[in-house]
């Protein structure tokens, strides 16, 4: 029986023990904020909340689906370390962005902290910073 044979039917499996996401719920280009320009335009006009380990800005736009753009500096660390932090800032989003009330750019920063923490850690902030701002006017 060969490797492939053996996976589930859906897909590869993911580190974490799941399994790889379906089409609709990946994470495809149309929901990122890709230039600059974007990213200039949510932090200068857009509502800012801090936490422990990221920064969280929101800007209202036309748009019917969220987008999130992501900023994850050498001051977390390392390549590696960087990666893994923008995996969990992404999957995060991705996996709330059903929960996301549309005509809304997100941009997240990633604090130097966030390189230190733990998965967890980082989840809980993440669902923290989400939750005030829907709380918050």
């Amino acid at each position: 029986m060969s490797i492939l044979e053996r996976l589930p039917s859906s897909g590869l499996v993911d580190p974490e023990g799941g399994v790889a996401p379906t089409r609709g719920a990946r994470f495809p280009r149309s929901t990122r904020l890709l230039a600059s320009a974007e990213f200039r335009e949510v932090t200068s006009a857009g509502r800012r909340l801090g936490g422990r380990f990221f920064l969280l800005f929101a800007l209202a736009v036309t748009r019917p689906q969220a987008r999130l753009g992501l900023t994850v500096s050498r001051k977390v660390g390392k390549a590696v370390v960087r990666n893994r932090v923008k995996r969990q800032m992404r999957e995060f989003f991705r996996m709330r962005r059903p929960l996301l009330a549309g005509g809304w750019d997100w941009v997240l920063i990633a604090r130097p902290q966030a390189g230190g923490a733990s998965v967890e850690a980082l989840r809980r902030d993440l669902q923290g910073l989400f939750a005030s701002f829907a709380g918050s006017p």
